[in-house]
């Protein structure tokens, strides 16, 4: 056990000085899912009584009784709370961080110092956190029932650009894999986009949010998350968005869909 402990201090360490260094994402990203593995591997070998919530902590908190999440909450990163608000588990880290909107990419040359200090100077001063909406675990068929209603309505979305005949007004320098924007090119054009866009966020809007990950008891969904270094945030310090991301990638890694 203690061999499997100082395995993940290694690579948490290891992991912390990629991340000063701004390597790749994806390298971090495949070596904190190395991380969760051995956390996993090391809980079955833990003695599932020592990682047990007492009967007091689980009449004040009943999400203990869950063992997904009783395991969240004794990985979870030093310095940080999980806490049930309002229908949302609240994962936050207790000390502040400047976070900074910014395109990193361009940054990735700087002093890790000159970084840090303009972090500081023009971020946002706030807390790292990941905010995620429960509700009693769904069962096979509501799920089934709930995905085969939104690719019945996504395939109805897909077809819209054919049925306002607009597919030839796709503009390739204003869409991006998330959004297809479409520009007129005549002034009957206005009103099809128009269309277009009004019946595409009504079927939207029918859509049913299915669960991003699933526990014991619950069916979770992942509502914000504030405070992962990425391609338009820089964070200081670094060692919380590592912290998040381990934190994500764990939840991955333990939770069923």
């Amino acid at each position: 056990m203690c061999r499997n402990n100082k395995k993940i201090k290694y690579f948490y360490g290891m992991l912390f000085e990629l991340l000063l260094k701004k390597i790749d994402m994806k390298i971090i990203s495949q070596l904190i899912t190395g991380v969760v593995a051995l956390i996993v591997l090391f809980a079955i070998n833990v003695n599932s009584v020592s990682a047990q919530s007492s009967e007091a902590e689980i009449a004040k908190e009943p999400y203990r009784s869950d063992a997904i999440i009783s395991m969240l909450l004794y990985y979870m990163p030093a310095g940080w709370t999980f806490s049930d608000v309002n229908g949302h588990f609240i994962i936050q880290r207790n000390d502040s961080i400047w976070v900074l909107e910014e395109n990193t990419i361009s940054t990735m040359s700087e002093k890790k110092e000159d970084r840090n200090r303009r972090i500081q100077a023009k971020g946002k001063k706030t807390v790292a956190q990941i905010a995620i909406k429960y509700e009693k675990k769904w069962d096979f068929l509501k799920i089934q029932e709930a995905s085969y209603k939104n690719l019945s309505i996504t395939n109805e979305i897909n077809a819209l650009s054919n049925k306002y005949k607009i597919a030839h007004l796709k503009d390739t320098k204003l869409s991006t894999k998330e959004r297809i924007v479409y520009t007129p090119v005549l002034p009957e054009d206005v009103k099809l986009i128009e269309n277009y866009y009004a019946e595409k966020k009504r079927l939207e809007s029918q859509l049913i949010p299915t669960p991003d990950y699933s526990t014991q008891q619950y069916s979770l969904f992942i509502v914000s998350k504030s405070g992962c270094i990425d391609e338009t945030h820089a964070v200081y310090p670094d060692k919380a968005s590592l912290e998040c991301y381990t934190i994500l990638s764990l939840l991955r890694e333990v939770c069923g869909k």
